[in-house]
């Protein structure tokens, strides 16, 4: 190991070696998880009630948490202080708790349920199937361009290597055992490196907490202990952000449905969420801590994203080697479970009649824009804050064709709720701002997350909201339009028939290797 003028840095050749070494040990694993996978369709897309309490429970740890975490988590600790820190970390587990609600709803609709696109095609039909699956499709997209771009910058950041080498060759590693052994071997080689990413935060919090011990006269001198209005609002904003937008990742529906039974998916969820929270908030945490310890300040030209970097920098040389390897950990958990989730999304939307292979193809070939994206990227977290704002606008009038009382709705009710969403946005700012031309710009978030008054805060509430109203309104239009016109009312039936858990197998071994995707067994009618 080395050191440079900006703090210790990790050596080409022990770069090299942390790097590779990680990398050669997932391939393995992953080609190993997913040797029974990788000729069945079926087993490669889903793996259906294969996962116990503890294996589900590391996945739902793994599809939260990337290398992004070391600067999105930091940042909000030096804003937002530990309030902000607290707010992100439970808004991060908190979604979770959904998948346990919606999961079994889901499995009451069809027991064989396997992914959100399916059952949208069940219930609204193909217009709406394709719209979610594009719109899944891009969410993973995006995912995958911010996990490459922040590994990109952990690399540079504390090895003297070119970051765009191991970059490419993580992400053909993961394309690799993925594009082999699908959803099968992601969770499997997911569950294995959330052991070894939970090993080794524990030793790097043990690690700091030694090394790092600011005075109680720094700690008042800098603040960030209080809690403050933003962290309140970020309580709000960022729950509804987070818990919105995983809704369109299929890597959350596909464990979801690998759980054995309700049992174990809310018992996983419930240790999930623990995790979850424990791990972002140690990760978060070191923000304040930099800024107490005299690292990082606001005048010091360095943003509050690299704040957990200027920690790292003050410790021995080996704590960037372990941070090296505990990233790339992270960013083969992240990468690995986007792609599985673009396989399914890709499959779906085209009603799983292409060969496999075929679609294998499509997602390797996909790499080639993300890397060049991640590349040119601006501002990430203002593209997710963006998608984010479209999930909130955009996903409750799908969901609402879970609930009985609701088969009156028509996907182009859902369609207009959607789009409903965003006017409903557009309109507050208008209001709120005064002016038509920033009021509609709002729905960019120009000015970001952390802004001094309410617009934030204001565009994540009401869009949900306005998707609502404009769904039951324009049903309510079409309903009374149909009646005038004497054509029969629309009304959706589920002829699927539901089954409880002890109905289905509960072991990976009872799934048979011939098993085709369940079809729409619905009935429509006029």
């Amino acid at each position: 190991m080395s050191e440079s003028s900006n703090g210790p840095k990790v050596s080409s050749p022990a770069a090299n070696a942390l790097i590779y070494v990680t990398l050669v040990c997932f391939l393995v694993l992953g080609i190993a998880s997913g040797w029974r996978s990788h000729r069945n369709a079926g087993l490669f897309l889903k793996a259906i009630r294969s996962q116990s309490i503890l294996s589900l429970t590391l996945n739902f740890l793994a599809v939260n948490i990337g290398s992004g975490i070391f600067f999105s988590l930091p940042q909000v600790g030096t804003i937002a202080g530990i309030t902000g820190v607290f707010a992100y970390a439970f808004a991060s587990g908190a979604p979770l708790f959904i998948f346990a609600v919606l999961g079994p709803l889901f499995r009451r609709h069809n027991s064989r349920q396997w992914s959100m696109t399916a059952f949208i095609m069940e219930r609204y039909g193909r217009p709406l199937h394709i719209v979610y699956s594009l719109v899944c499709t891009l969410f993973v997209g995006m995912y995958l361009v911010s996990e490459l771009t922040t590994i990109f910058s952990v690399y540079e950041l504390l090895t003297p290597l070119n970051p765009l080498v191991p970059m490419i060759i993580l992400c053909v590693v993961t394309t690799i055992y993925t594009a082999f052994g699908g959803v099968l071997a992601s969770l499997m080689t997911d569950a294995i490196q959330c052991v070894l990413i939970l090993v080794l935060l524990i030793v790097a919090a043990v690690v700091v907490g030694i090394s790092v011990r600011p005075s109680k006269e720094d700690i008042e001198r800098v603040g960030l202990v209080k809690p403050t209005k933003m962290g309140g609002e970020l309580f709000v904003i960022l729950t509804l952000a987070i818990g919105f937008s995983v809704m369109y990742h299929q890597g959350f529906w596909q464990r979801t449905f690998a759980s054995r039974n309700d049992r174990d998916l809310r018992w996983a969820t419930f240790f999930g969420f623990w995790l979850v929270f424990i791990v972002a908030a140690l990760v978060g945490m070191s923000g304040p801590l930099a800024a107490w310890a005299g690292t990082w300040s606001p005048d010091s030209g360095i943003p509050g994203s690299s704040a957990f970097f200027t920690l790292i920098a003050s410790m021995d040389a080996w704590v960037s080697g372990l941070t090296v390897v505990l990233s790339t950990s992270l960013s083969c958990c992240a990468i690995d479970t986007c792609q599985t989730a673009m396989f399914a999304s890709l499959y779906d939307m085209i009603e799983q009649r292409a060969n496999i292979w075929v679609v294998r193809a499509v997602v390797v070939v996909m790499n080639v824009p993300i890397i060049f994206l991640a590349l040119r990227a601006p501002d990430i977290l203002q593209v997710y804050l963006l998608a984010d704002l479209l999930a909130c606008a955009t996903i409750l009038p799908v969901l609402f064709g879970l609930i009985k009382r609701l088969n009156f709705l028509h996907w182009t009710d859902a369609l207009v709720g959607c789009f409903g969403g965003i006017i409903a946005v557009g309109v507050f700012g208008q209001a709120y701002l005064g002016n038509a031309h920033d009021g509609w710009r709002l729905l960019l978030l120009e000015g970001g997350l952390y802004v001094e008054d309410e617009r934030v805060l204001g565009a994540f509430c009401v869009a949900p909201l306005g998707s609502v109203a404009f769904t039951f309104f324009f049903a309510g239009l079409r309903k009374l339009v149909t009646r005038l016109l004497g054509r029969q009312q629309y009304l959706y039936v589920n002829i699927i028939a539901e089954s409880s858990d002890d109905d289905e197998p509960t072991t990976f071994e009872k799934e048979r290797a011939s098993e085709k995707p369940p079809t729409a067994t619905a009935s429509l009618s006029y």
